[in-house]
């Protein structure tokens, strides 16, 4: 898995629950991620909502390194996947 930001790269899905890896965020309508805590920590806040969201400074700001061509692999599924329900576990 990597840093949709920063390019930094996760291989364990425990280690990445375990350091605070964000699954995904919106810049306005549009969701991206993974994001490394690093990036999350910097450049994200909790919406309303609950999501997570760029901050507002940022919006239109950054250069994100996903690759819209490419479909992600099944161990970055899996990662966001566990991520997300560890996420929701905590949150609920």
């Amino acid at each position: 898995m990597e840093c949709t930001i920063c390019g930094m790269e996760i291989d364990d899905i425990e280690e990445s629950i375990e350091q605070g890896w964000t699954p995904y965020f919106y810049e306005g309508e549009l969701e991206h991620g993974p994001v490394c805590p690093g990036c999350s920590g910097i450049l994200l806040n909790k919406a309303e909502d609950g999501e997570m969201e760029l901050k507002q400074e940022y919006l239109g700001k950054i250069l994100y390194l996903e690759g819209y061509l490419e479909e992600p692999s099944e161990d970055e599924i899996l990662i966001s996947i566990a991520i997300e329900n560890t996420m929701q576990s905590i949150l609920n």
